[in-house]
């Protein structure tokens, strides 16, 4: 019977232990649900975690052109500006925008962290970065990125102004059908609404645009 106890106990005292470490069930990484005037209110872009699949020192894209190795997918392009402060009056010239994603089926490439140098180069594939121009606008062509257990869509993005810190943030792209929707997933408890992207489905591509505000 102590021994039931005792298992009993512990149980309870690791699920404590990964409650302070990850946060409570259903949150997101940080540990924070934003409320519902907080959902609707898109001031400085929101940060939240950049995920267990961050791969540093990718290529710039050509062209904007994240899939350059044409995996197969829905063809897209997202657009928009940099800018510091809540106006447009502060355009941010030559920011980095790190972009990653999995493919349509939900993986990535590679599935796994780290520097580049520790990957083939046919091992890396919707990863690397675009620059934005002297109004601070940017532009890239991409796929739908697919779900995977736990995520709606979704693209990662760092943004690097020179000398500043960087923003770490996502995408979302959630589609009506998905098996997770905008509200229900993880992460996306701690953005506000505007980072839920909505596509023009009369142009080739189909097109959306954000804007980043730090």
């Amino acid at each position: 019977m102590k021994r039931y106890v005792l298992i009993g106990v512990a149980a309870i005292l690791l699920a404590g232990v990964a409650i302070l470490v990850n946060g409570p069930l259903g949150a997101p990484p940080d540990g924070k649900i934003l409320t519902a005037a907080e959902k609707s209110n898109c001031g400085k872009t929101a940060e939240v975690t950049e995920g267990p699949y961050y791969v540093s020192g990718t290529a710039e894209f050509k062209d904007g052109n994240v899939n350059p190795t044409n995996l197969p997918g829905d063809p897209l392009q997202i657009s928009g500006h940099v800018y510091e402060g809540l106006d447009n009056s502060k355009p941010v010239a030559n920011a980095m925008i790190e972009i990653w994603h999995t493919d349509a089926t939900g993986n990535y490439h590679p599935n796994g962290n780290g520097p580049t140098t520790n990957y083939k180069a046919e091992d890396i594939a919707l990863r690397g970065f675009v620059k934005t121009d002297a109004t601070g606008a940017y532009k890239f062509n991409t796929i739908y990125p697919g779900e995977y257990s736990g995520r709606t869509r979704h693209i990662h993005i760092k943004v690097t102004e020179s000398g500043k810190a960087t923003l770490t943030t996502q995408l979302i792209l959630a589609k009506p059908g998905d098996q997770i929707s905008f509200d229900d997933d993880t992460v996306s408890k701690g953005l506000p609404t505007c980072h839920l992207l909505k596509f023009d489905e009369t142009t080739k591509p189909q097109s959306a645009s954000f804007d980043f505000r730090l």
